[in-house]
């Protein structure tokens, strides 16, 4: 049944393609938008995920982590005075205007870092390509992305420039922290991130970023900080969740991509249902002489069946590299497509199921062929 139902398949060789097509097509959208929408989760997290935080404290009215309200240096020490506590760190973060080489104006979002003499922050740029992230900690340095070049239309170790009307000089060039947001990541410390957030007023600190004693359990810090005023404490992979999920339902960006990928299984399914159907009818007689040779309807079924994974099979050979070269092209454009084993393996699912669901109205038709038929007209 296998080889008669290669034969069939591959017998109309450019209505073959044409499915061929179709199951590829709707393999690279899958792919490709979903790729982009966890390509996009990930960057809406990076600076959480980069962080060795074991909890990350707020205001409990903040629901959005580029767009917090900060809060004063009181609330710091209270936390850092909470029993469990074994090091706490500001962090400062919102957005400032950055002059550009030409004389322009661009938005930047500022992250400044606690960079404590003696201790490892919790929290500090990663991927350095060049320069020192050392020198941080120094007045007016700043840590900037290679991949925001197009838009600060600078890269080099030692450029000056201002943000927010002070002085600012780029010590350490990263490579792949991009913000969610279109506006550029630059890291700086936290007392040069004041300077360049005076619209803030006073000492602001937007999160506090605790790690907890060796020996205390997270979970009681966690509730002891939740007990002070107006602060929540989350763990990291709490706030990581927090902020996706934000991004993902309260701005309509999980739709939109799921949408798109839905309709890309559509136009599979309605491509290699239309194609297994014309086959079908065009093959109607020769299935007839095997139902009247006594072919069973389940061996009909099963050739029909296997020309629809035959179809998904080679769709997906096909899709896949596709959506890798899409992958390429985007990086170009500073879009990231996160592709992963596990999103493989779920749309090759997706595809085979998808083929299946088509060929159903083929199988229906077949099931109710009377083998009698062949022996009239």
């Amino acid at each position: 049944m296998w080889s008669l139902a290669r034969k069939l398949l591959f017998h109309d060789r450019p209505r073959f393609a044409v499915a061929i097509a179709g199951v590829s097509v709707s393999v690279m959208l899958v792919l490709v938008q979903v790729g982009l929408y966890f390509g996009f989760m990930d960057t809406a997290s990076s600076l959480i995920d980069a962080s060795r935080a074991d909890l990350w404290v707020s205001k409990k009215t903040n629901e959005a982590f580029e767009f917090a309200t900060p809060f004063d240096d009181r609330a710091f020490y209270k936390i850092a005075s909470v029993a469990g506590v074994a090091h706490a760190e500001r962090m400062v973060m919102n957005f400032a205007q950055c002059k550009l080489p030409d004389g322009g104006d661009l938005g930047v979002q500022v992250v400044g870092v606690d960079t404590t003499p003696g201790h490892r922050p919790l929290l500090a740029p990663w991927n350095v390509v060049a320069g020192d992230v050392r020198r941080l900690a120094e007045p007016g340095a700043v840590v900037v992305d290679a991949t925001e070049v197009p838009k600060l239309k600078f890269d080099r170790v030692g450029h000056t420039t201002e943000i927010g009307g002070a002085r600012a000089e780029v010590v350490a060039v990263t490579r792949g922290i991009r913000s969610f947001t279109t506006s550029p990541i630059v890291f700086a410390d936290l007392r040069t991130a004041r300077s360049y957030l005076p619209q803030l007023g006073g000492e602001p600190v937007t999160y506090v970023l605790v790690e907890v004693a060796p020996g205390a359990r997270v979970v009681d810090v966690q509730a002891r900080i939740d007990a002070l005023p107006q602060l929540a404490a989350y763990t990291t992979a709490e706030m990581s969740a927090r902020t996706r999920n934000y991004w993902s339902t309260r701005t309509g960006i999980g739709a939109g991509f799921f949408t798109t990928a839905v309709l890309g299984v559509i136009v599979g399914f309605v491509v290699v249902g239309q194609i297994l159907y014309s086959g079908t009818l065009q093959y109607i007689r020769e299935y007839g002489t095997l139902k009247a040779m006594g072919a069973r309807n389940s061996a009909v079924v099963r050739v029909i069946l296997s020309q629809a994974m035959i179809s998904a099979a080679l769709g997906f050979v096909v899709g896949a590299p596709l959506a890798m070269a899409m992958r390429a092209a985007m990086k170009g454009a500073n879009l990231t497509v996160a592709l992963s084993p596990a999103l493989y393996t779920v749309t090759a699912a997706i595809t085979a199921v998808m083929c299946a669901f088509a060929a159903l109205l083929s199988i229906v038709k077949v099931l109710r062929l009377d083998p009698a038929s062949v022996f009239k007209g």
